[in-house]
């Protein structure tokens, strides 16, 4: 653990770097949440990477949500600004800890752009079929979305929180909840809305996220 965070972070910001898996047994909740809309969702393009701050909307709709939500004793954020500041609106004052691998998956070219400006583009349709990879492999985002798990099941372990707020990606929950999500489900069956989630069981040993409920903006 690394002291530091964002400029303008609240008070016990920290980074938290890769270690060892846990190793014993033990079991808290999480609250997933991903960020509020940026103009870049509002406009359907493939964010991933690009750090964008969230829409006027995106900041009315988590200040919407925050009174929805279960309280925690900390918060797991995404370094990027949208997640940052969903953060600050949801739990306002609670510390947090920065987890770079939570960040989203890097669309590589297609960052900032739409399904309307792609969709003649031969490569673009092979790469929504699945035929090829481009920017980062789901895979990569897979050991990124279990590496951060594992972070954050071994900080709460140890400081002995039983309740804390995880703030990212749809992408990245998506690979998460794919590897060690229960019930179990296909990656596309994960989708999250923007300041929406769920409530899930964390088991540090062996891994696993128990989902008892959703929270936030639900699918309509």
């Amino acid at each position: 653990l690394v002291p530091g965070g964002p400029a303008g972070g609240p008070r016990g910001a920290r980074v938290l770097r890769p270690s060892q898996p846990p190793e014993r047994r033990t079991s808290m909740e999480l609250i997933l949440i991903r960020h509020g809309m940026t103009p870049g969702n509002l406009e359907r393009r493939f964010v991933g990477s690009l750090d964008q701050p969230l829409a006027p909307q995106g900041e009315a709709l988590a200040r919407a949500v925050a009174p929805t939500l279960p309280p925690v004793e900390h918060l797991y954020v995404s370094p990027l600004t949208r997640c940052q500041q969903t953060a600050g609106l949801l739990w306002e004052g609670v510390a947090r800890t920065t987890v770079p691998n939570l960040r989203e998956t890097d669309f590589g070219p297609y960052e900032g752009k739409c399904h309307a400006e792609l969709q003649d583009d031969p490569v673009y349709r092979r790469w929504l079929s699945g035929e090829l990879s481009v920017g980062e492999p789901i895979e990569n985002c897979n050991r990124r979305a279990a590496a951060a798990l594992e972070e954050i099941a071994r900080d709460c372990a140890a400081r002995g929180w039983k309740r804390a707020g995880v703030v990212a990606h749809g992408g990245l929950f998506m690979s998460m909840l794919s590897q060690f999500g229960v019930p179990r489900r296909a990656y596309y069956d994960w989708l999250f809305e923007n300041c929406g989630g769920y409530r899930a069981e964390l088991t540090a040993a062996p891994l696993m996220l128990t989902v008892t409920g959703a929270v936030g903006k639900v699918r309509e």
